[in-house]
């Protein structure tokens, strides 16, 4: 019996610890991060690959949009199947200077990837997941869209 209920405490110990893995994805800079972390503020996931016209231009306007907004957190997620050294040497090249997600360990997003790039997902500070907005973003647009989640836009807007 003690035997039994033993390895019903492991197996319960383990369940646990794998599902709060679920919710955990590394940086490339190799920081652990979840969801919970962006608890209270913004967060903008970006899905973008480097064949990708838009995206390319989207990638300055997020990093200012990071730089301008503190308060608002930015996430690029690689479209493509990528290593992480493969993934490093594109960020050096591009110079995007907000967090990408790594693609070693294979990270948990409680997004979809979208059909097709660019891909944008605003999750709030409640946690409500907003998305994909599919196409070019600009900081202008996502700010808008912030604040008329807020309630913060003239109805004439």
């Amino acid at each position: 019996m003690k035997k039994m209920l033993f390895s019903l405490a492991v197996a319960v110990a383990m369940l646990l610890t794998a599902c709060s893995n679920e919710n955990s994805f590394h940086l490339l800079s190799g920081e652990k991060k979840s969801m919970n972390d962006y608890e209270g503020q913004w967060l903008v996931i970006n899905f973008w690959a480097e064949w990708c016209p838009p995206c390319l231009e989207e990638i300055p306007e997020l990093g200012l949009l990071a730089e301008e907004n503190p308060d608002i957190a930015i996430l690029g997620v690689s479209y493509d199947k990528l290593t992480n050294n493969e993934l490093k040497s594109l960020v050096d090249k591009l110079e995007i200077s907000y967090p990408i997600v790594a693609t070693e360990p294979m990270p948990y997003l409680p997004v979809a990837k979208p059909q097709s790039l660019p891909g944008t997902y605003l999750v709030s500070p409640s946690g409500q997941t907003m998305g994909p907005i599919l196409g070019k973003v600009d900081r202008a647009k996502i700010l808008k869209i912030i604040k008329k989640v807020e309630g913060r836009l003239e109805a004439a807007d």
